[in-house]
C-alpha cells in the first residue's frame, strides 16, 4: 500500500474493576499471548456506568441515559456524553485551564490495560445528535483512540523497548470530519508515528441526513507493534477498521497485502513506547465555548471478530 497522508450528566467516580488478570508469556516475536477471557470487556450504559469503565479522564463531562432500542434489546439504553466546558477540569488526567484542546472521555481500566503485540478487536456503536450540525469547530474531534503507554503493562512484566515521554498524537485515533460545503459528515481512520503526525488510513463520508441522529457501529482491527530499525522487527503491527460494515481501505495498513510482511511506506507506532496500549472513547477536541454531546452504546473488547460484534439491526 501507498503512504496515505491526510489530506484533509451526573458527578462519576472511578469504577476500574475488570475481569481477572492472567500473566502472558513471551513469544520469539513481539506477540504477547493473553488469554481471550482477560483481553474480553464490554461496556452496555444500561443506565449507569458499567464497573468495567474508567472516568480517569471524565473531566468535563456530563452523563446521561436515553433510550436505544435495537434489534437484540427494544429496552436497551445508551450513555449520551456531552462535554461542558464550564465545568471543571481539575480532576482526572485532565488538560491544564490554558490547554488549546480538552477532553471528557472513558477508558479502559489501568490495570488490564494491555501489552504491545496484543492482537486485539474493538467494537462500540455511537450517535451524533442532529442538534451537532455545524457545531463542529477547530481541527480536530477525537472520539475513540488508541495509545501508547511508556510504563511496564501489569498484564506483562517485561518492557517492549526503551522508556520514552508518552506524550504525542494517538497511535490509532477515529476521528470525526465533517464538509459545510459538501453538506457531509463522516468519520477519518488513522495512525501517528515517530517520524509522521498524522496518516489517513481512510476516510467514510456520508450526507448529513443519512449520518445524524443514527447509531453507527465501529469495528477496529489492531496489533501495535511500532516499527524501528534496530533491532529488526520480529513481528509487524496493523490496524484495520469499518464502518457499518465498510471498511476504511482493503486491506490491513501496515502490512504488504496479506502476507504479513511490514510495509516501509506505512509508518506505525511510537518505538520508544514500551508496556502497554490503552483504549479511550468519548469527545478530545480543540477547545471551545460551545458544549459538544456525542452518543456511545455496546462497547467491546475482544480477541476475535465475532466477540465484538454486534447484531444485525
Amino acid at each position: 500500500m501507498a503512504l496515505r497522508l491526510s489530506a484533509l450528566l451526573l458527578s462519576i467516580g472511578l469504577c476500574s474493576a475488570g475481569p481477572a488478570l492472567a500473566q502472558s508469556t513471551e513469544t520469539t516475536s513481539a506477540t504477547k499471548v493473553i488469554p481471550a477471557e482477560t483481553i474480553a470487556l464490554s461496556a452496555d450504559f444500561e443506565g449507569q456506568l458499567d464497573r468495567s469503565v474508567n472516568t480517569a479522564y471524565f473531566c468535563k463531562g456530563i452523563a446521561n441515559f436515553v433510550a436505544a432500542p435495537n434489534s437484540e434489546n427494544p429496552r436497551n439504553k445508551a450513555l449520551l456524553l456531552t462535554l461542558d466546558p464550564s465545568k471543571s477540569s481539575s480532576v482526572g488526567r485532565c488538560e491544564s485551564s490554558n490547554a488549546r484542546t480538552e477532553r471528557t472521555e472513558l477508558a479502559e481500566p489501568d490495570d488490564v490495560r494491555l501489552p504491545l503485540g496484543t492482537e486485539i478487536w474493538y467494537g462500540f456503536r455511537f450517535m451524533i445528535p442532529v442538534a451537532m450540525k455545524g457545531k463542529f469547530t477547530g481541527q480536530r474531534l477525537v472520539i475513540a483512540q488508541l495509545k501508547q503507554h511508556p510504563d511496564t503493562c501489569p498484564l506483562h512484566d517485561e518492557p517492549f523497548g526503551l522508556s520514552a515521554s508518552s506524550e504525542g498524537n494517538p497511535t490509532v485515533s477515529f476521528r470525526l470530519i465533517e464538509d459545510d460545503f459538501g453538506d457531509v459528515i463522516g468519520v477519518q481512520l488513522a495512525v501517528s508515528s515517530d517520524d509522521v503526525r498524522k496518516i489517513s488510513v481512510g476516510q467514510l463520508m456520508r450526507h448529513r441526513g443519512l449520518f445524524l441522529d443514527r447509531w453507527h457501529d465501529v469495528l477496529l482491527h489492531v496489533k501495535v507493534v511500532p516499527r524501528r530499525a534496530e533491532p529488526p522487527p520480529t513481528d509487524v503491527g496493523f490496524v484495520e477498521g469499518w464502518l457499518d460494515g465498510q471498511p476504511f481501505v482493503k486491506g490491513r495498513y501496515g502490512v504488504v497485502d496479506e502476507t504479513g510482511a511490514p510495509d516501509v511506506a506505512e509508518p506505525f507506532g511510537y518505538a520508544g513506547l514500551i508496556g502497554c496500549t490503552y483504549f479511550k472513547y468519548g469527545i478530545y477536541r480543540d477547545s471551545q465555548s460551545a458544549p459538544w454531546t456525542i452518543g456511545f452504546d455496546r462497547f467491546r473488547r475482544g480477541a476475535t471478530r465475532q466477540s465484538v460484534e454486534g447484531p444485525a439491526d
